[in-house]
This record gives structure tokens, C-alpha cells and sequence, in this order.
């Protein structure tokens, strides 16, 4: 009897962070070591990391983040639960914090993850292959992804 086929995906995450990082993450897939991406559509590089996505076919998913940088949302235009009074995700342990407290409006964090959805099919063009979140905020109680992602 054959064996099933398994094959490794190996992520590489924050993708549009910084230009210098996403110069590795594209060697490491024209090597062969990295499968697929995931994109922080709110990064420093998001633009430049989509233009470099497309041109070398990279798989491309979107790094759903709500602990760093600005959102994308309707939250960067007002107050929000998600940010602290300079407008900036609350940070790790900021927002895991604010989850537990239960300060974390749930509509915000659906309203951001929907913004950062119509980025990412801005920049790209097109649906995510996976989506993943940005240090693990998707694993926390209130964090878990929408059913469309």
C-alpha cells in the first residue's frame, strides 16, 4: 500500500515589516527553505513586500495583526479600544492584557481584520492562501479569527 504524500509548509511570517527582513524571507523561498509568506499589510515595507511577492510567485496570506504599528481600520480615524492614546496597537502583552481585562471591543477587532483583508486584497490583487496572526494574537479568548478569513 503507497504512503500518503505529506508536504511541508514552511511560513515565513512578518513579511512587510522592514525591506532588509524581506530581502531573507525572498532568498529563503528562491532557496527552496520557505514555502509561502505571510504579510503584515500595516508594515513599514507592505508595499514593497507585495510588489515582491507577486514578481517572484510567492503563496502570499495575510499576518492579521493587532499588537504592533497603526492600524489599517476605521480605528486609526478615533478612539479604540485597540490603541493606546498615541494611536498605536497596545502591543503584545498590551493587548493580551486588555483581552483578559475584557477591553477589547470585539466589533473593533472585526472591523480591523476586515480593513486589513481589503488591504492585503489591494496590494496583492487577490485572497490571501492562509491567514495567520502576528504574535499569536488569533490563539487568545476574543482573538480567534472571523469565519471569513
Amino acid at each position: 500500500m503507497a504512503r500518503p504524500r505529506v508536504r511541508l509548509v514552511v511560513t515565513a511570517d512578518d513579511f512587510g515589516y522592514c525591506p532588509r527582513r524581506d530581502e531573507g524571507i525572498v532568498e529563503a523561498f528562491l532557496a527552496g527553505a520557505v514555502t509561502s509568506v505571510s504579510l503584515l499589510v500595516n508594515g513599514a515595507a507592505a508595499e514593497s513586500a507585495a510588489e515582491l511577492a507577486g514578481r517572484y510567485r510567492i503563496p502570499t496570506g495575510l499576518h492579521a495583526n493587532l499588537s504592533e504599528g497603526r492600524p489599517v481600520g476605521p480605528a486609526c480615524h478615533g478612539a479604540s479600544t485597540l490603541l493606546s492614546p498615541e494611536g498605536f496597537f497596545l502591543g503584545k502583552m498590551g493587548f493580551r492584557e486588555a483581552v483578559a481585562a475584557g477591553g477589547v471591543a470585539l466589533p473593533q477587532v472585526r472591523e480591523e481584520l476586515e480593513a486589513q483583508l481589503i488591504r492585503f486584497r489591494e496590494l496583492l490583487g487577490g485572497d490571501p492562501t492562509h491567514v495567520d496572526g502576528h504574535q499569536h494574537v488569533h490563539v487568545l479568548p476574543g482573538g480567534r479569527m472571523p469565519s471569513w478569513a
